[in-house]
């Protein structure tokens, strides 16, 4: 199977600094592509620099290991890794509550299976044959009542509370055979589009607005900037990031 990708992150209109990043990459000899989005925590400080040294961990985790017989263990390690790494980093007065939030993904090219670690509410999308799966769960206090139905897409991006997360990456020491990382495995298809998203995009435009833009006839970038600049144009409220994978035959 072939990947057809491409990500791109945008401070936003109002935000003085981009606590977002993202890691998409090819990796193991082109067999595998590693897409992660990855969202600072704003408001306990040094959310930039938690988001930041997740990637870098997250990056230096696969450096150093091979193509595994279970690709999802591999991605757990190195999620643990980047959160007790930035754990090691609140001794720091200035950064003793610093965290982020990400949804990482390890798209196995040759069976087309999926490993998918999540912790917070930066959000995995699946879109095949017009159906549309949001993958993850939003660790947050709004998620579960939009999840259940008891609060519309529209209700929970106004609601008071949407932005209180109840999962972050560095918020406590995480041993192995940790429940605290919600992980999913999947087999996917040829002709099928993946999405990747912080909350800035999610929280500025309805759900139908953004299938109709990952489903136009467009290349990935084109379709990956339409996105941002439609959160933009929706006023741009948070640092925006988006990763769109094709996988074709």
């Amino acid at each position: 199977m072939k990947a057809v990708y491409y990500g791109d992150t945008n401070i936003g209109n109002i935000r003085s600094k981009n606590e977002d990043t993202f890691i998409l990459k090819e990796i193991w000899g082109g067999t595998h592509l590693l897409a992660v989005v990855i969202d600072g925590v704003g408001g306990n400080g040094g959310g930039d620099i938690a988001s930041n040294l997740a990637a870098r961990c997250i990056c230096e985790h696969f450096s150093q290991c091979n193509s595994s017989t279970n690709n999802l263990d591999v991605l757990q390690a190195a999620v643990i890794y980047a959160n007790n790494s930035i754990c090691t980093q609140h001794y720091n007065p200035w950064l003793s509550q610093m965290s982020c939030v990400l949804t990482a993904a390890l798209i196995n090219l040759e069976t087309g299976q999926m490993d998918v670690c999540h912790i917070g509410d930066t959000r995995l999308y699946v879109l095949k044959n017009g159906i549309f799966t949001k993958v993850t769960s939003d660790h947050s206090l709004v998620g579960p009542l939009e999840e259940s139905g008891e609060l519309t897409e529209l209700q929970a991006t106004k609601h008071p509370q949407r932005n209180i997360i109840t999962r972050s990456v560095g918020k406590d020491i995480l041993q192995w055979g940790t429940k605290y990382i919600q992980t999913h495995t999947i087999i996917l298809k040829p002709e099928t589009t993946i999405l990747l998203c912080s909350d800035g995009l999610y929280d500025m435009i309805p759900s139908s607005r953004t299938i109709e833009i990952i489903s136009e006839s467009t290349s990935v970038d084109k379709r990956v900037d339409k996105l941002i600049d439609t959160t933009l144009e929706a006023g741009g409220k948070d640092n925006v990031t988006v990763i769109v994978v094709d996988l074709k035959e």
